[in-house]
């Protein structure tokens, strides 16, 4: 059983670290502070794109300004949960001054 318990666990830890970032750039849609962010672009619905925050997660610009109608890129993870994971959100220097 314990042999198992470490084949999960440095399974978990190789496609956590395996994953390809991706990166989408667009308009924030929803925003809950701490728990995920919706980017809609031209690609995606206009409902957005919905992407998980984890306190891992590190912001660049303020993230104080983040809302629905700033646009924002963000830099994101597939690792198995509901949503992608987002490694990094940038506030994008043209919506942040407004």
């Amino acid at each position: 059983m314990a042999s198992l318990a470490v084949a999960f666990v440095v399974l978990s830890v190789l496609a956590d670290g395996g994953a390809t970032p991706r990166i989408v750039t667009g308009s924030v849609t929803e925003f809950e502070a701490g728990e995920w962010i919706s980017v809609a672009n031209q690609r995606t619905d206009p409902v957005g794109f919905p992407i998980a925050l984890r306190a891992t997660t590190v912001y660049e610009g303020n993230p104080a300004v983040i809302k629905p109608g700033v646009r924002v890129t963000v830099r994101y993870r597939s690792v198995g949960e509901r949503r992608p994971v987002a490694d990094e959100v940038r506030v994008l220097r043209d919506t942040a001054t407004r």
